[in-house]
């Protein structure tokens, strides 16, 4: 995407895409509804998470231990992070330890442990007021799943046709990687755009589909309340080769949510549809497809625009999204820093403590339903090499190196390691901690209407250097403007195009107190990677 450019020395006005922005909000407010508005998530590894028994693996009793880390159900604590739902990784039994290939869609993985323990943990989350949300892998399963293991028997299997099958080679390759989509199995050959092991089912076969809805129901008759839905873009192929983004797929989806939200209206459908803004908006259809779809292209301009301090990165990109989103409910958008298949966040802008505090702060600027990944909150790098297990590694607890930082009294599943002070017990009772500050975020979000459901522009800066940027939430009298510098030195004073009088109600060295003018912001200035959100009531 073209960037913004800045003209001249640091003094100057943002020019072009940013002055267009600031004209007016660049979408109208969202409807009312939904339990996920105005609300912060948070994506579980239960694998990594919490260990209860010893034996090194995270589980799903680990996890209801710690439900009061994430939120107590007491509003007036400050010991919790206040999220309002989480999304567990695929939980199902699984032969890989990621669980991405399913073998049993209506039970839980034993080394997670039970149906009675997930009852339980829906039960104990429900009571703190957190909702969860369950990944949902319909685009393919394990070739260890018994549907396949028939299916594999020949042309007269029973579930034959619950897969893609083919004669001969027609030669596709997966659209992401190249490699190729159909792989020799007896005497034909069976379509599994991720790899060998993931065979596509074939969803296009009604009964395909309403096995999927049934064991869909099932987890909402326990009282789930929502799904992520893996590789979105992948569910339906043509025949001709084309193998994302059929309209199949969004006539799909759009089946699924009425289906579902038919007997739980309460249903959360949360894409991932790993693409561009245009494409991820598709996922909207005629708002009856998901109610919300990750952001990866604000993710990306985030961390790239921290990494190198240059505000122009970040306009570029957020701009785009408001065009592309332009005729959408705005609260479609879920927007995050990372997750399980990316580098962790930190790591991706070069391991900087400040960096991760004005990301934070960018990321709960956005609109939508933000989900912060495990650890993030703490500042977890994971591991350097490409192994997508060291973007997964074990939570860290405590400070004690002796209880593998309290994860598990065993051996972990898989070693960690992080800086000291990257956990809960020493980053809770520390005001100026990350992990403060993303609780602080998290409730200023749930207070303040014009973060959680207004419009967004981006204000015109003058001054302040490179680093420097505006992103105004709200409309009318009821507004927040976060200011932020990106740069890794010092802004110096800068002005913002957006009338009002100015209040602080979070800051990250703020160099004095802002003041209104008519129609500019005064920011007496801000230090490398700070920030502050002011209200403008």
């Amino acid at each position: 995407m073209q960037q913004v450019r800045r003209q001249g020395p640091a003094g100057a006005v943002v020019t072009a895409l940013a002055l267009l922005l600031g004209c007016s909000s660049s979408s109208p407010t969202p409807p009312p509804g939904g339990w996920w508005r105005g609300q912060t998530a948070y994506e579980i590894f239960v694998r990594s998470f919490a260990d209860s028994d010893g034996d090194g693996v995270g589980d799903l009793p680990g996890l209801v231990d710690h439900l009061d880390d994430l939120n107590d159900g007491d509003p007036a604590t400050s010991t919790d992070l206040g999220v309002a739902a989480i999304w567990l990784m695929p939980i199902f039994p699984s032969p890989s330890y990621h669980g991405y290939d399913v073998t049993d869609y209506r039970a839980i993985n034993p080394q997670y442990g039970t149906l009675e323990d997930f009852k339980a943990l829906v039960a104990q989350a429900h009571r703190r007021g957190i909702k969860v949300i369950l990944d949902m892998v319909l685009n393919h399963t394990s070739s260890q799943h018994p549907w396949f293991l028939d299916s594999r028997q020949g042309a007269g299997a029973a579930q034959r046709d619950w897969y893609v099958w083919s004669a001969t080679d027609p030669g596709w390759q997966a659209p992401f990687s190249g490699a190729p989509a159909w792989h020799p199995l007896g005497s034909g050959y069976f379509y599994g755009v991720f790899s060998d092991t993931m065979p596509d089912l074939s969803l296009q076969n009604p009964a395909v589909e309403a096995e999927l809805v049934a064991a869909m129901k099932f987890w909402l008759g326990l009282g789930v309340d929502g799904f992520r839905l893996d590789a979105v873009r992948y569910l339906v192929e043509s025949p001709g080769g084309g193998l994302e983004d059929q309209p199949a797929t969004h006539a799909l989806l759009a089946r699924l949510r009425a289906t579902l939200l038919q007997d739980y209206p309460e249903t959360l459908l949360v894409a991932e549809a790993w693409a561009t803004t245009s494409t991820v908006a598709s996922y909207y259809g005629r708002g009856d497809e998901v109610q919300l779809a990750f952001s990866f292209d604000q993710a990306e301009a985030v961390k790239r625009a921290v990494a190198n301090g240059q505000a122009s990165t970040a306009l570029s990109a957020l701009g785009a999204i408001e065009e592309a989103l332009a005729t959408r409910d705005r609260g479609f958008q879920a927007p995050f820093l990372s997750n399980h298949d990316q580098v962790r966040a930190l790591r991706a802008m070069g391991g900087e403590p400040a960096a991760a505090r004005v990301a934070a702060a960018l990321l709960f600027a956005q609109p939508g339903t933000p989900f912060v990944y495990y650890g993030e909150e703490l500042g977890m790098q994971g591991g350097a090499a490409a192994d997508d297990r060291n973007k997964r590694t074990p939570m860290r607890w405590s400070a004690t190196p002796g209880d593998t930082f309290g994860f598990t009294t065993g051996t972990p599943w898989l070693a960690g390691s992080e800086a000291a002070g990257v956990d809960v017990a020493t980053q809770r009772p520390d005001p100026a901690s990350l992990w403060n500050l993303y609780r602080r975020l998290i409730a200023l979000r749930q207070a303040r209407p014009a973060l959680s459901a207004g419009g967004v522009s981006f204000p015109v800066v003058s001054g302040g250097g490179a680093g420097a940027l505006a992103v105004l939430r709200g409309s009318g009298t009821v507004r927040v403007v976060l200011v932020a510098n990106l740069s890794a030195t010092a802004s110096g004073p800068f002005t913002v195009a957006v009338a009002g009088a100015p209040g602080v109600l979070e800051s990250d060295g703020l160099a004095g107190a802002p003041t209104g003018s008519g129609s500019q912001l005064a920011i007496p200035g801000l230090a490398p990677r700070g920030f502050a959100f002011l209200s403008l009531d």
